[in-house]
């Protein structure tokens, strides 16, 4: 649906310009974007909250922000003036610098590529979707633009709902398998490597819509405090939605920036991932694969036991654990059920990329479909 000018009357509209001040914050205070590495203002489009952007997006409130991007919520106006508010996530792409490694271009392929690849493949449902893109243009160059369905939280924060920050063995299967599933159709049916899995970039979708509208009239009516500078403004971003209203819990794999075009058996160099969820190979620059998310997977599936305050040794690089086994880390399970979940684990951290299990595999484990049990 395509607005024209005759009916423009018939679509929604834009809210007009917000009449309430938001209360500025320190000038001398970095915030937001300004406190990511190598930080120049120059590379990130000055967006203002209600400006309208391609003719269709009018900007609502700010989702996040990244070293090379912001993130925003829209109103998408193209459509029928008597249908229900629709809201997309926009990420705005700052100009390219000589520090990154790979173009906005390069993402947009990537997805692009992941769309229409294999739609009936049960991994397809698991990875953001892009369903728009446009140029937005400064003084200092071109900012794609990907329009993406918005979603509630990261993993991270959403594993923060539950008790002890531990999300309970039955939905962590769950979760698995469609990170499985995602995975194995990035890498068998897409011939992608994702290259930066952590719990940043594996999203929760939204358990109710209208959340978002909710809080784009909220920020309307009560702004949050912001930076005014000369020639932009920093907004801070709204994206805690809060308790679970009702279960939910269907993952997106998000964020392709590092994400890389492959071949089997073809290897890749170079530097990617987090310091954390980085694979050996990546490390002694021997070479990557498609393995190398596996044992990005299998570091974040762990990590909690290793980053607990009981496991001192293993933040100090200048000391080697004398007696350090997973087997000893894990208190949150026993029996049966812990030997199967770090026997699963030990599948996707094993040195030698070769050895280690391929997605496909991972889901024909027993463990993420049977309880076993704990005594």
């Amino acid at each position: 649906m395509t607005r024209s000018r005759p009916f423009m009357a018939l679509y929604h509209q834009p809210w007009p310009p917000c009449a309430i001040p938001a209360a500025p914050l320190d000038l001398t205070c970095p915030v937001e974007e300004e406190k990511t590495r190598n930080y120049s203002p120059e590379r990130f489009y000055p967006i203002r909250l209600g400006q309208l952007l391609n003719g269709r997006y009018q900007m609502a409130t700010k989702l996040g922000y990244g070293a090379n991007s912001t993130v925003w919520l829209a109103r998408d106006l193209n459509r029928w003036k008597w249908s229900a508010e629709k809201y997309v996530a926009i990420k705005v792409k700052a100009t390219k610098s000589s520090k990154t490694r790979a173009s906005a271009e390069d993402e947009i392929n990537i997805l692009q590529h992941i769309n229409r690849t294999n739609p009936k493949h049960n991994g397809w449902h698991f990875i953001r979707k892009l369903t728009d893109t446009f140029h937005l243009e400064s003084p200092y160059g071109s900012h794609p633009c990907l329009v993406l369905e918005p979603l509630r939280e990261p993993l991270w924060l959403y594993c923060s709902r539950y008790i002890g920050g531990v999300i309970p063995p039955g939905i962590l299967k769950i979760l698995l398998q469609m990170i499985l599933l995602a995975l194995d159709y990035l890498h068998t049916g897409c011939y992608v490597i994702h290259a930066d899995l952590k719990p940043d970039n594996i999203m929760i979708r939204i358990e109710d819509p209208k959340m978002f509208e909710k809080d784009a009239i909220e920020e309307y009516n009560n702004p949050l405090p912001e930076k005014q500078l000369d020639d932009r403004i920093i907004y801070l971003s709204r994206n805690n939605f809060g308790p679970l209203s009702r279960p939910t819990g269907i993952i997106q794999l998000v964020d392709f920036d590092l994400a890389v075009r492959s071949t089997p058996g073809k290897l890749h160099y170079g530097a990617i991932q987090g310091e954390k969820y980085r694979a050996p190979e990546v490390i002694l620059n021997s070479g990557y694969s498609y393995s190398a998310d596996i044992w990005s997977l299998g570091v974040m599936v762990f990590i909690p036991p290793l980053s607990s305050g009981r496991n001192r040794e293993l933040k100090d690089p200048g000391r080697v654990p004398s007696n350090f086994s997973l087997e000893s880390t894990l208190t949150c399970m026993a029996g049966e059920e812990k030997r199967r979940f770090i026997h699963f684990v030990k599948r996707m951290i094993t040195w030698h990329p070769e050895d280690r299990s391929t997605a496909k595999e991972l889901l024909a484990d027993p463990w993420l479909y049977i309880d076993f049990p704990q005594d």
